[in-house]
């Protein structure tokens, strides 16, 4: 999987040597799709120049952008004004999720108000707001789990073959790969003996970027699908199965890791009887030093779709100073997460996106809307953060109570492909 020459992100023992000697071994490959930022506001940004033609003396910028400070920089290369003549506003961003910290509407703004010699205010129509994105990269994650007779996991190898963020960004990679890809798949908090995890860049025309979570979504969906197929190969109860992979670890974030994993499974009423037609999965990551676990509880499908009745969230973010924030942002990550896991993709035909405006993209509607809950983990540790954490864990605990209910698993996102907003 992968033909370009692997970098060895991490590796603890012989994980070859462990799937060979290895009673049962489980092969199992991921794949994830392209996505678009999707954010409410389209790209903008207005520039005002001083004076309005010839030899600047000074730049105004207005614009909703995560990065104020690269804006900054940007305006200095652009106007070569020194930093001290420019001032950046920076505007509620209506949805940023990663797309709003790129330069490129930024300058365009700039260089405009420049050349036409007046303010300009740029707004990017929705149909090139999404087929110029900066897209989140596709990825295949295969996991190779060896485990002995008695259905312990002796040896664990995942290779991540995905585009590079950072390469096509002109930088090189250090000798671990590229972080923005295999961040969530090293490190784990599970007793994991034997493993080897390395990454292999997939070359692609296709520009990518930093979407809501970045790696950490893309390697929680295919590393905690794969230890749900481990319980089901082993008879094991998935929470059970987690409960031990934390308690035996070493790992300096096992011990919160598996306080939160109870607290999901405790809200979610783990080990209550489910309603008829319906099944729980369970999901836990870490994300920029928060970690969230959710219990998805949903019924059977139906053409294009299924009803996720309710998501229990527990989340440790270190001491949470405002937590309807962070609730909140829990909420939010939860919707975002699941929309993409249902329908998100984008695809191109003759160099062109498959996807230029929201009747082709399908988003969760409000009557869809599961009811969640969430329970906040102060475990004291150093504050961490909350905006992103929550979209990890959402569509492994989707896909694993799809398989609990209906014995098909989902290895390949979305669950349903070539939706629309008609259906």
């Amino acid at each position: 999987l992968g033909r370009g020459t692997p970098y060895i992100t991490e590796q603890s023992g012989d994980a070859n040597a462990g799937l060979a000697s290895a009673a049962q071994v489980l092969d199992m490959t991921f794949t994830l799709p392209y996505l678009p930022h999707a954010c409410m506001e389209v790209l903008n940004c207005t520039v005002r120049m001083t004076p309005p033609t010839g030899t600047p003396t000074a730049c105004e910028i207005w614009a909703p952008t995560q990065a104020p400070n690269s804006v900054l920089s940007t305006a200095a290369a652009v106007t070569g004004l020194p930093k001290s003549a420019i001032t950046v506003y920076p505007m509620l961003m209506g949805g940023g999720l990663g797309r709003k910290f790129e330069q490129d509407y930024i300058s365009q703004a700039i260089r405009t108000a420049m050349a036409v010699g007046r303010p300009v205010k740029l707004t990017w129509p929705r149909e090139e707001d999404m087929s110029r994105d900066q897209y989140r990269p596709m990825a295949v994650c295969r996991i190779k789990a060896g485990l002995d007779g008695d259905g312990n996991i002796t040896a664990w190898s995942n290779r991540h073959v995905s585009p590079s963020i950072s390469a096509q960004r002109g930088r090189a990679l250090r000798s671990t790969g590229d972080s923005n890809a295999t961040e969530g798949a090293t490190d784990l908090p599970y007793d994991l003996p034997n493993r080897l995890i390395d990454y292999v860049v997939h070359p692609s025309p296709i520009p990518v970027g930093y979407w809501r979570s970045v790696g950490y979504a893309i390697n929680c969906f295919a590393i905690e699908s794969a230890i749900d197929e481990i319980a089901i190969a082993t008879n094991a109860d998935p929470l059970v199965l987690r409960q031990q992979l934390l308690a035996n670890s070493s790992n300096a974030m096992a011990a919160r890791s598996l306080a939160v994993l109870n607290a999901a499974a405790d809200l979610a009423g783990w080990n209550t009887p489910v309603p008829a037609g319906r099944a729980r999965g369970i999901a836990i990551g870490i994300a920029f030093g928060t970690i969230v676990a959710e219990v998805a509880e949903l019924s059977a499908p139906t053409a294009g779709n299924f009803t996720l009745h309710k998501v229990a969230c527990a989340v440790d973010c270190g001491t949470a100073v405002n937590p309807d924030s962070v609730k909140a942002q829990m909420e939010g990550g939860i919707f975002h997460g699941l929309s993409a896991a249902k329908w998100g993709e984008l695809k191109w035909t003759a160099g062109k996106s498959s996807v230029k405006n929201f009747n082709r993209y399908r988003m969760t509607r409000l009557s869809e809307a599961p009811v969640i809950s969430v329970t906040i983990v102060n475990s004291g540790a150093p504050m961490s953060g909350c905006g992103e954490p929550g979209v990890p864990p959402i569509a492994p605990a989707v896909a694993n109570a799809y398989a609990r209910l209906t014995g098909q698993r989902i290895r390949s996102l979305p669950f349903f492909p070539g939706a629309t907003m008609g259906g």
